[in-house]
This record gives structure tokens, sequence and C-alpha cells, in this order.
């Protein structure tokens, strides 16, 4: 059986994430959907308002706070899935998950990558995260949830952009890039199609994909770009806690030193590491080894042909993380 997708929406509280996720279904055609609601608190009516057909089923999980690494309950609805495909003999073509407005993406992530049966059957296409364009700077600053939100994500959807006049969402925009530079930032309109959010692919591209390394570059580009306009533009940002960078060696690194070197980095930072992900050039590989990590969760596997040379691309982001000892921590542990 093939994996399925599952693409996680989330965003802080009244970004729009229900109305979105009803606005994508009415275009979804055949695909058969599974549908997970998390709600903060025991009571709940937001699982009322998604849309419902014979091709969709609709759990609800009542725990929004998702404060736990690995999420026993989540594991479990999972595992339920995969009983209903099996006895009901149903394709379910892929999940989609709408996390609390409180919610950090990352214990959900975690759970699919580092639970043996989950990752088996299941893989991640997309963090998608909205932001409320009206409210974003007062929640950013207030809360951490919403930044990490945003850090996690693998595109951002700005939501509720006609109310706010142009400077400042212009000065929005570049706080969220502060953020998280190396994704692309996308306006939340009404004739946004199921195709156009759903099945991206952003976060796995999977072994027989050849734009790994087209995605790596791009969000390389990204974060040059955006690191030169926060140079040029600092006095719109406040101060923020999440940074990132970008790690590039033409030399072809030992694969025991490079998992020895994320090993540290979790042990190091843990949490604090948030996202990293990369194409690495590895000794004894003709192909290039895809790197994908969230906290401290990392899956490391032979991808297909180089595009280009072979080159080490890492992008990271993380709470404070020191990029001068992570760099020299590699080139060390390379050297030694």
């Amino acid at each position: 059986m093939s994996l399925i997708p599952v693409t996680i929406l989330t965003g802080f509280l009244g970004a729009g994430k229900t109305t979105l996720l009803n606005q994508l279904m009415q275009s979804k055609g055949d695909e058969k959907v599974i549908i997970i609601v998390n709600e903060f608190g025991d009571t709940s009516i937001d699982h009322e308002l998604v849309l419902v057909d014979e091709d969709e089923r609709i759990f609800q999980m009542n725990n929004g706070c998702m404060c736990c690494i690995l999420r026993e309950d989540l594991a479990e609805m999972f595992l339920d899935i995969l009983t209903i495909v099996k006895e009901s003999g149903i394709a379910i073509h892929r999940v989609i998950i709408e996390t609390s407005g409180l919610a950090e993406p990352s214990p959900i992530a975690q759970t699919i990558v580092r639970t043996p049966l989950l990752n088996e059957h299941f893989m991640i296409d997309s963090i998608l995260t909205l932001v409320d364009a009206k409210n974003a700077e007062y929640q950013l600053d207030h809360y951490p949830e919403a930044t990490e939100q945003v850090a996690f994500a693998d595109r951002l959807l700005l939501t509720k952009t006609e109310a706010v006049p142009k400077q400042e969402l212009h000065a929005l925009k570049q706080k969220l890039a502060k953020i998280n530079p190396f994704i692309d930032q996308e306006y939340v309109h009404g004739n946004l199609q199921f195709a156009d959010l759903i099945g991206l692919q952003l976060f796995d591209h999977g072994l027989d994909n050849e734009d790994i390394e087209a995605d790596i570059d791009h969000m390389i580009d990204n974060h040059e770009h955006h690191h030169h306009d926060h140079e040029s533009h600092e006095h719109h940002h406040v101060h923020t806690p999440v940074n990132s960078f970008v790690i590039r060696l033409e030399e072809a690194l030992p694969e025991k030193q490079v998992i020895l070197w994320i090993r540290q980095l979790i042990q190091l930072y843990g949490m604090d590491l948030m996202r990293y992900k990369g194409l690495l050039n590895i000794e004894g590989y003709d192909q290039p080894v895809v790197l994908q990590g969230v906290n401290m969760a990392f899956r490391l596997e032979e991808g297909e042909c180089w595009q280009e040379k072979p080159i080490t691309k890492i992008v990271l982001i993380g709470k404070e993380l020191p990029e001068a000892e992570i760099r020299a921590l590699l080139v060390n542990q390379h050297l030694t």
C-alpha cells in the first residue's frame, strides 16, 4: 500500500482554518478524505462546520493543547484509520488535520515520523499555517504558539489581508520572513481550489520526486533574499528568539559523522531545534541523502540522482540556535 499523505492545517485562533477547509473541500473531486479536527477543551462545535459527504469521515479530538512530544491519542486515531481502510476496503487518498488555534504542529509531525507503524503507512504532505493579518502583530508578540506555528510551516497563508493597510501588511510579511525565511507567503482568497494547497508534498517529497533539490534551492534562495532584506529593514522587526541559517559543504561527509552530528544537535538543543531539512553528499553514495527533521525526530533516506553537482545543503530553523557552534560542530566532526 502506498503511503497516505497527511496535511496539517494550523494557525492561531480566528485565523480562518475551518473556513478555508470548507472552501477547499468543495473542490476535492473524487478524493476520499479523512479529516481530523483537534479542538481545545472538552466541548467543541467547530467539527460541525466541516463539510461531510459519503467520501469523508471526521474524527474529533478534544485535547487541543498538543503539549506532549508524541501524541498517543493521535497515534491511536491513525491506527483506527488503518483499521477502517482494512475492514471497509475503501481506499483513503489522504488525511487532513485541522489543529486547534493554540496547538503547535510539531507533536503531530513527530508522532507520524517517529512511530514505526505509522510511518510505514503515512507521510507528512505539508504543514500549512494560516496567519490572521489583522491580528498577527499582536499574536506574534504575545503568544509563542503563534510564532512556532509560523516557524514550523511549509507555507504561510495570510488571511484578512483586505482589512490591513499596505504598509502594515508589508511590515508583517517582513516579520514573518524573519521567523521563517525559507518558505512562500500567499494570500488566501475565495478562488482557492483543493489542488492549490493539498498534495503539494512540501514537507516530504518522497524518494522518487525530482523536485527535492529544486525545493531546497528555493528555500535557500528565499532565506538569502530575506536575510538581505533584514539587514536593510531591521526597523520593521521586534526581536524574536527564532532564527534560521544555511550550511553548505562541497566535500563528501562520512555517514557516521553526519548521524553523530544530528544526534548531538538533538541532545544539545532538543525542542529548540524546530525544523531542519537538507540534501547530503555522503561518502559512498552516488545519490543524495535526504534529511528531514522536526525537533527530536529525523529521517535520512537515499534519494534519486543529483540534479546538479553533489553538495551538502542544510537549512535549519530553531530558537536562538548558535549558528557558528553548529556549523563548527559539523566541520569538526568531519575532520576528526
